[in-house]
């Protein structure tokens, strides 16, 4: 089996060499304990950074909407670099490296750490920064923004309708200030829609107003001819990414 999807991976990475793939991470972490997870997360992932392979990193927590508590979005340049980053293999080579009560503190720590992890489902997605996404000029990437992710299957070309939805209503939002970033993505495999489009908002008051974006009527017209069934959509609130060589809490000056 392992022989197979080695296989079905080299002919996914021939097939969308000119793109890059993100890798998503579904946990449902109990809302009183989504703190408690953010800190352990920053704990392991500043250990363990050094054996890991993500271009970047970035974790979210659930605001409004359908979804899980917990999005942990990893970018790469290619398919085959997100399995050759293993979570586990990069923990199992930090707690090698050390010794004593500091081995024995981190093995309590990925234990407990770990334990968020169960029942988790998995996502890898291909993503065209060049062309299908965009961002304002003066984006602040280290706040608390809020990301807004709307999930669609598509009656035909995945690609035309996340263009359509470009021209529809992101890249207007970009050009009006009410959005501050967006693109879409395609599916690619694990559980997931055919096409995810996301919006990121720097307040809820920029939210707000893009929903009374009217956009462009040719863009929402290709869009909805070439989507169907239902739909879903989902807020999450940005909690940190990798800055650095070290994970980052959003907004400035934040520490463990």
């Amino acid at each position: 089996m392992k022989k197979i999807f080695t296989i079905i991976i080299a002919l996914a990475t021939t097939a969308i060499s000119a793109q890059q793939v993100g890798s998503f991470t579904y946990l449902d972490v109990p809302t009183q304990e989504i703190g408690k997870f953010i800190k352990l997360h920053k704990q392991v992932t500043d250990m363990t950074i050094e054996n890991r392979e993500f271009k970047n990193h970035w974790l979210l927590t659930h605001f409004q909407g359908t979804g899980a508590n917990v999005v942990i979005w990893s970018n790469y340049p290619t398919v085959e670099d997100v399995y050759n980053d293993s979570a586990l293999d990069a923990i199992g080579k930090t707690w090698q490296s050390l010794e004593g009560e500091r081995k024995d503190r981190f093995e309590k720590l990925v234990t407990e750490y770990l334990s968020y992890w169960n029942g988790h489902t998995d996502e890898i997605r291909t993503i065209d920064w060049e062309n299908n996404v965009r961002h304002s000029e003066d984006m602040d990437w280290d706040t608390p923004f809020f990301v807004l992710f709307g999930n669609y299957q598509t009656t035909g070309n995945t690609e035309l309708a996340g263009d359509a939805y470009n021209k529809w209503l992101t890249f207007p939002g970009i050009e009006d200030g009410s959005v501050q970033s967006g693109g879409f993505s395609s599916h690619l495999s694990g559980s997931g829609s055919d096409l995810q489009v996301w919006t990121i908002h720097s307040t809820l008051e920029d939210y707000l107003n893009s929903i009374k974006l009217q956009g462009n009527a040719e863009g929402r017209s290709d869009f909805w001819q070439n989507v169907g069934g239902t739909h879903s959509d989902n807020m999450f609130r940005h909690r940190g990414h990798i800055i650095d060589g070290k994970f980052d809490l959003a907004g400035p000056d934040r520490e463990e």
